[in-house]
Order: structure tokens, then sequence, then C-alpha cells
């Protein structure tokens, strides 16, 4: 009965570790812009903070975008990745690769669009037969300007050729020297592109002027108000009020990716993000807004309620230690105690099954014919039976009916010596 009992509980236990989730992995892959860049810095900083919480973290630069999504699309370990809100559109056939999730937006990244004075362009529908840098291929600007160009139905009316190939600094330099009529770039005021322009004479940033159209055709970007001045107000930069298009960086990760790290890197985004910028009020981000990937389910649910379980009051090593014991050993237990409780019926039923067994050679020996010429036989099995009576295993509460059983074994030698006697 015992090697039943151990049969079910590991058989139930074999059957529960296979469809619990597994632990939480020992490393992941951050991919991340270009070295240099702001989403590079911050990736560094988020690779330091879960190793201080015991899971090795790789950086990996990419080129942008493009070789993110690539490499999201063939990677199937623990990755996650900065990446530009509606970046995907910028894929061959506009999609995303499959089972790829956003776990929240982080910060977000202006595109600007800057001409020369006294060129007579005041907002992107001017860009009809111009020269125009759209950002390089596979870059965070590129997706932008690629659906921008898209709305305003410029796709085939601007040249970029052979423009796409510069560098940001390389478009910069040709927009100051008049190789090139626009120039759009994407990120903060101290990218260095950027940076150069909105302080160099004789160029200015165009204010997108039906950026909430826009903003309402792509929800997953904003449109910000950047004042004159807010950057420098000794030098009045910007020397205008601007208002600009700003998709979102998100953080994205493929949707298995484990429950731990997930709470685990949008702790980091708070610790990161979550204060006050230039551009956004304290406590913006990390949000679950201004993402053009479907929300990953346990990223939801920190948003809605926090860090799970008793990640919201232990160390994260620990709280995974107890989460372990909780989605293996308590089952286990439950198992053990459930199969060791059903014990006793299965003991009961043995019992029963085998009192039933004896009474029959009972009553085959009590109406056995020519009892006379079969004495000695029916003796012998009737010894037979006593002996496997005296083995049989007795339930605590079940000795009456076993006193019973050899009593009538008793009774019955007695009638049979007396009938042959």
């Amino acid at each position: 009965m015992a090697l039943i009992a151990s049969i079910v509980v590991f058989a139930a236990l074999f059957a529960l570790m296979s469809y619990l989730r597994p632990g939480v992995p020992q490393s992941v892959t951050i991919l991340s812009g270009p070295e240099g860049t702001r989403s590079h810095t911050w990736a560094k900083g988020y690779a330091e903070y879960v190793k201080q919480h015991g899971i090795d973290a790789k950086v990996v630069a990419t080129a942008g975008s493009e070789e993110v999504l690539s490499q999201l699309s063939k990677d199937d370990g623990s990755v996650v990745a900065f990446l530009q809100s509606g970046a995907e559109r910028e894929t061959p056939d506009g999609k995303a690769p499959e089972g790829l999730q956003s776990l929240g937006s982080l910060y977000f990244e202006p595109n600007w669009l800057f001409v020369a004075d006294g060129s007579g362009l005041e907002d992107a529908p001017d860009l009809a037969g111009k020269r125009v840098f759209p950002g390089r291929r596979g870059s965070d600007a590129r997706a932008t300007v690629r659906a921008l160009f898209h709305v305003y139905g410029l796709t085939d009316r601007v040249v970029i050729e052979p423009f796409e190939e510069l560098t940001p600094k390389e478009a910069a330099d040709a927009l100051l020297a008049g190789d090139i009529d626009a120039v759009f770039l994407a990120g903060e005021a101290d990218t260095p592109a950027i940076e150069q322009l909105l302080w160099a004479e004789g160029v200015h940033p165009v204010s997108a002027n039906h950026a909430e159209v826009y903003r309402r055709m792509q929800p997953d970007v904003a449109v910000l108000r950047i004042p004159q001045g807010l950057f420098d107000l000794v030098h009045m930069i910007p020397r205008q009020d601007v208002r600009v298009i700003a998709p979102a960086i998100n953080l994205v990760a493929r949707e298995d990716l484990h429950a731990a790290l997930v709470d685990l890197f949008l702790d980091a985004a708070r610790q990161t993000h979550g204060g006050p910028t230039l551009l956004t009020a304290r406590g913006t981000f990390p949000s679950a807004d201004y993402t053009s990937l479907p929300m990953n389910a346990d990223a939801a649910r920190y948003y809605e309620n926090g860090p799970s379980g008793l990640r919201r009051y232990l160390p994260f090593w620990l709280a995974t230690l107890v989460d372990r014991v909780v989605v293996y050993v308590v089952p286990f237990l439950v198992v053990v105690w459930t199969a060791f409780k059903g014990l006793p019926v299965l003991t009961r039923f043995r019992f029963s099954l085998s009192l039933q067994r004896l009474y029959k050679r009972l009553k085959r020996i009590e109406l056995a014919d020519n009892i006379d010429d079969q004495r000695d036989d029916l003796l012998r099995e009737l010894d037979a039976i006593e002996a496997d009576s005296k083995s049989l295993p007795v339930p605590r509460g079940h000795a009456a009916p076993y006193f019973e059983l050899r009593q009538n074994i008793h009774d019955l030698r007695d009638r049979l010596r007396e009938r042959t006697g």
C-alpha cells in the first residue's frame, strides 16, 4: 500500500512540475540602441540594477529599432529591449515579431524637423519635392518619419536618396551648408546633432501644426509643447515655442518572459524614469500608455497593483525563493498529505476484499457434498483459511469483523469434526 501511495505522490508531483512555471532565469540580455545613445546608457543602468538582485545581465548595442526587432524575432531566451513605439511599422510587413509585448513606456523621444531660415517650409506638407534626411534606415527616427510621410501623402514626393545614408551629424552639417532642405532627428535637446542645430544660426525647428491630428491617428505617440527658452533661458533656446511629435521608448520582451523579471525591470524603470524632467512631470513614466504593442499581462498587473505578492515586502532573492517553495513544495506536501490521508481508506477497502474472499472459501466448505469422504481435505483447506486470516492486515477499528471471521473458522472446524467423528 505504501508503494501505491508513493507512486501516486510522485506521479502527481511530476504532473504539477510539468505545468507550473519554471524558475527565474539567472541571466538576461538587454538590447539597446547604438553605443553613446540615451537608450544604451539607460540599458547599462538597468543591467547594474538587475545584477544587484542576483541576475546576470548583458547589454548588446544595436543599430536601432530594425536590428532590435530582428534580434527579438530570433531569440527565445530571456531578452528585453528598448524599442520606440510604432517601430514595427518600419518592418517590411508592418508587423512586430509574433509574441512580442510591451512592458510599458519609459521616456519620450521627440521627433524634430529642422529647416533653414527663410526656406518657406513651415510644416511637413511643405516638404514635397524637397531634399530630406528622414533618419537612417532602421533608426528610431525613421519609423515616425515614414508614418508622417504616409499620412501627409509624401511617401513618393520627397527626395531622400542618398541622404538617408548620412549620419545625424552629417545631416546636420549638410543642412547648415545648404546641401539639404530638411532634417528629421529623434532625441532630446542634448543629443549632439539636435543640440548643434538648436544653437546654430540660420536654422530652426519647425512646429508640427497638425500634431494633434497625427496623435489621434497614432495614439502611441504624444504631442509635446516645448516653450521658448526651456533648454537655456539666457540664450533663449529654443528661440520660439515648438510643438513636436514624440514617440515613447518602450521596454519590450517576448510574452514568455518570467513574471519575476517583469517586476524587476519595472522596478528599475520606476527608479530610473519616475522623476521629473524638462519634458515630463514626476510619475509620468514608466507607463502603460504610449505603446503600440500588446501590453504584457504581468506588466499590466504591475501598473494596476504594484509588484506581485511577496515582492512588495521581501527582497527579490527571498521573494523568488519563497515563490519557488509555494509553487513546488507546498503543492507537493498537499499531494502527499492527500495521498496518505486516503491510505486508510485504501487499507480498509483491501481488508474488506480479503475478508470477502475468505468467507467465500468458508462457504464452499460449508456447502460441500460428501463431507464424510472429504473430511481430511476440507480440514486442510480450513487450516489454510485460518493461516491466511492470521496474515491479514487488520485496519484500526476493524477488529470485530476480523475476530468474527476467526470464530466462524473455529465453529466450522468443530462442526466438521462432529459430523465425521
